[in-house]
């Protein structure tokens, strides 16, 4: 029980959404999930849901299928289209057959029935994070964020930025090192392992970098090297 707990506080950066009309839950989960979490939204409309999860970087949605606005089945697809890596836990009152294929083809970590047992929700909350190694990021401008567990970087809403290699070895090596100037020969000597390349190469791959984030992720001091955007940046 104490490691549970332990385990349980150490979740303190992680951003909920839930999602249900249900006010038993509501105020169940207000009261509790509020300890432990940074941030626990609650929403009774899913179409509510939607926007928020398009806007935000949740960590995790908790969805009731007792949820006013879009059925469960149409909610849960929409969800994967705006969020296509939000972990899913899903409560219920009833064991509805067609709930349960909804909730796996839509990849939802586990089904829960109502009434809750707060500890287990808990705990399937913490084994869902677990797994899928969410919680260490860095976040840029306009919600753009780094997951350094999952090694990938993500647009507002889970959707993944194709980086090619080089690119992103770039930007982790600027995120290393932020807050200095990474000179051209660490770049080449990093990111190109040592091998031949042009300034000119490395500017093609800074604007192929700007222009799937933004312009100024990457700055340039000029004859030094680049350094890396720290304006609202923020580790949680």
């Amino acid at each position: 029980m104490i490691k549970t707990l332990k385990n349980i506080r150490k979740l303190d950066n992680a951003k909920l959404l839930v999602v249900s009309s249900d006010l038993e839950v509501k105020k169940s989960l207000e009261e509790d999930l509020d300890n432990y979490f940074r941030e626990v939204s609650f929403v009774s409309n899913n179409k509510d849901a939607l926007i928020l999860a398009n806007q935000n970087n949740y960590d995790l949605v908790i969805i009731d299928t007792l949820c006013e606005g879009l059925s469960f089945k149409d909610f849960c697809f929409e969800l994967v289209e705006v969020a296509q890596t939000l972990p899913k836990i899903i409560i219920s009152a009833e064991d509805d057959s067609d709930d349960i294929v909804t909730a796996v083809n839509c990849n939802a970590y586990t089904f829960i029935s109502k009434p809750l047992r707060l500890q287990d929700l808990k705990l399937a909350i913490i084994m869902c994070l677990n797994q899928t190694k969410r919680g260490d990021k860095v976040e840029f401008q306009g919600g753009i964020y780094f997951d350094e567990y999952r090694d990938q970087f993500f647009k507002p809403g889970g959707a993944a930025i194709d980086f090619t290699r080089l690119e992103k070895g770039f930007l982790k090596l600027l995120i290393a090192r932020r807050g200095e100037i990474t000179d051209y020969d660490t770049i080449k000597e990093v990111v190109w392992k040592g091998k031949n390349m042009s300034i000119y190469t490395m500017r093609n791959i800074v604007n192929k970098i700007r222009q799937k984030t933004y312009y100024e992720i990457i700055k340039n001091h000029s004859n030094k090297g680049y350094v890396i955007d720290e304006t609202g940046m923020k580790r949680f």
